[in-house]
């Protein structure tokens, strides 16, 4: 159909003012998000500022409301601080949404924070609008209780969260940045014992209400951390549900490092880490190869979850009949089960394994000891072992010395510590039992003596000849890349051998065909020495500080720089200066005596130039 000349005139002129005007409003919109985008940077510092200000607010009130019983005008203060953290969230989000041209995209990425702010805002209106008696109508009508206080709760535990999962986010900026990863694992260490003993300050974390005192709290933190489980307080009777629970999250934490933790989950919320980040981290997981760090922080986790999972298991089967609810049964099997396989030997029975229900059962014992095992026997050896097909493996011994070291200094150290126990204690300590217990006890206690920390005896009655054999079997401990302490046997093994080498007047220390090299033989050297001078000095301190027999005080100091935590009942009795001497050797033991001279010391650069040699007398 042929239109009029000037009717197509007309729609040519509206065509193109139409095109001019999509394109002044995609202008307009461009200048917008411009703006918006100027403007978000210039706003972005005072937000996550704010933020971050509703963060330490969330966490104070959280621990005032949870951890303190409080009483007006306090309670009032915390009710207008609640109030105060909701409005801010709430003007914060709908804030954010101003800043950006894709709002639809933000809301759907933050879908939680989204229905939170969209419940938040709908029991506000309706309180407003239609009154409280129509918001209790509504609790009842859907069988909940008050709702407001679960929303804010819910708020401040959302920022909570929220603030931890960009600190996780942040973990791969931490590991580029300049530092030793010697100084990295030392201050991990360091924050999660200060914020464990901060909460076992709280009142609501000790049955009298009061909370622990600074020295208690974190001799506490320090002991649970450094999986060590010497205690001044009974976990027992004097910590209630939430002081013990902080402890389980402190073991566990401790037991796997705070750095594979925050490393696992940022690696599954960011893009990933560097071939830089991931050398920085491979030292601290026990792994030689810069590529296969991720899987190897995986598999640590892993294998701790699976083995602590069929721990808890067998804890909860052998205490069929101790328990008349399943919910306390299951929480004490979770517990120990973590406690063991951690090397922990904190208990919540008050002479830990030591008791009727407990000392002789053969559940509770194979369990532990199997918890005690894996968790010593370390994650290198523990993967070595499972990988491919381990009954070739095992019938042909195809493993790496260092499996082979382990597997035999732990053999070794068993059967040993089996025999003299065994032999020293049986009219001791063992007078009374059965041949068939006599043996039971003896195995447990050869294989907790080496950093564990459980008892089924009691350890103060020990002769002066089991002690010194306790005392040897705990500064060797457990194997490296584990959750126990002490030296390691890889470390004694090496020793020997080199004494060995010297004395049939070999150049090389040789194990199983294959030459150890000489770095190796140093490190173990080193290591030895420096475990000497730290245990004379520690125990020299504690004959000052202490009026106790010095058998105690050698052992108590050997307990806790090897993170055994077993004690001859002293502990409690110890001073504050005491208690500080014991608290440091924990640490020391826990993070490693050459991990910490690394941290401080200054590595001088390698020279291409020796010097001649000369002999020295040595003997």
């Amino acid at each position: 159909m042929n239109l009029p000349n000037n009717w197509k005139r007309a729609y040519t002129f509206f065509l193109v003012w139409l095109r001019n005007y999509r394109k002044n409003i995609r202008n307009k919109f461009q200048d917008v998000e411009v703006e918006l985008y100027d403007l978000n940077k210039v706003a972005e510092p005072f937000v996550n500022g704010f933020n971050i200000l509703l963060v330490i607010l969330a966490v104070a009130s959280l621990v005032a409301a949870e951890g303190f019983e409080l009483v007006d005008p306090y309670l009032k203060w915390n009710n207008y601080l609640e109030l105060f953290i909701v409005l801010g969230f709430t003007i914060l989000y709908f804030f954010r949404l101003f800043l950006t041209s894709k709002r639809f995209q933000l809301v759907k990425n933050r879908k939680f924070e989204s229905l939170l702010i969209l419940f938040l805002l709908l029991t506000g209106l309706i309180y407003l609008l239609l009154g409280e008696e129509f918001i209790k109508y509504l609790e009842l009508f859907f069988g909940v209780g008050d709702i407001w206080p679960v929303l804010i709760l819910a708020t401040k535990m959302y920022l909570i969260i929220l603030i931890i999962e960009r600190g996780i986010r942040a973990a791969p900026i931490l590991l580029s940045l300049k530092r030793k990863p010697t100084q990295v694992v030392a201050g991990s260490f360091l924050s999660v014992i200060a914020v464990g003993a901060v909460l076992l300050m709280t009142p609501s974390a000790t049955v009298d209400g009061q909370g622990l005192n600074f020295i208690d709290a974190l001799f506490t933190s320090t002991s649970a951390v450094c999986v060590t489980g010497l205690i001044v307080v009974d976990t027992a009777t004097h910590l209630t549900m939430f002081g013990q629970i902080i402890i389980l999250v402190l073991i566990q934490i401790g037991g796997l490092g705070l750095l594979t933790i925050a490393t696992l989950f940022a690696l599954y919320v960011s893009s990933g880490l560097g071939i830089g980040q991931m050398t920085f981290l491979k030292g601290t997981v026990g792994e030689t190869r810069t590529s296969h760090t991720f899987q190897t922080i995986k598999r640590i986790v892993g294998i701790t979850l699976f083995i602590e999972a069929l721990g808890v298991l067998g804890y909860y089967l052998s205490w069929y009949d101790l328990f008349d609810d399943n919910s306390t049964r299951l929480f004490f099997s979770v517990f120990h089960a973590v406690s063991a396989f951690c090397n922990a030997g904190f208990s919540v029975f008050t002479n830990s394994l030591a008791d009727e229900v407990n000392a002789l059962n053969y559940g509770i014992n194979i369990t532990s000891m199997i918890l005690i095992l894996t968790g010593g026997l370390g994650f290198t050896t523990l993967w070595e072992l499972i990988k491919g097909n381990p009954g070739h493996r095992l019938r042909n011994w195809q493993f790496s010395v260092h499996t082979r070291l382990v597997l035999i200094a732990t053999g070794f150290l068993i059967m040993v510590g089996t025999i003299a126990f065994l032999v020293l204690e049986w009219n001791g300590l063992l007078a009374g039992y059965q041949t068939s217990d006599k043996i039971l006890l003896s195995l447990f206690q050869s294989i907790t003596t080496r950093t564990a920390g459980f008892n089924t005896v009691d350890i103060g009655n020990l002769g002066i000849s089991t002690t010194l054999i306790f005392l040897t079997l705990m500064i060797i401990g457990a194997s490296p890349a584990s959750t126990a302490g002490g030296i390691k046997t890889t470390t004694i093994s090496v020793l020997l051998l080199s004494v060995w080498s010297t004395i049939t007047g070999k150049k090389d220390v040789e194990f199983a065909k294959k030459k150890i090299s000489k770095d190796t033989v140093f490190t173990a050297v080193t290591v030895f020495v420096l475990a000497a001078v730290c245990l004379f000095f520690f125990t020299f301190l504690l004959t000052i500080t202490e009026d106790q027999p010095f058998i105690d005080l050698l052992f108590e100091e050997f307990s806790a720089f090897a993170t055994v935590g077993l004690s001859r009942g002293v502990t409690g009795e110890l001073t504050n200066a005491g208690k500080s001497i014991i608290i440091l050797s924990m640490f020391i033991g826990r993070v490693g005596i050459v991990t910490l001279a690394l941290a401080f010391a200054k590595r001088r650069t390698s020279t291409k130039y020796q010097y001649p040699s000369e002999s020295v007398i040595v003997a």
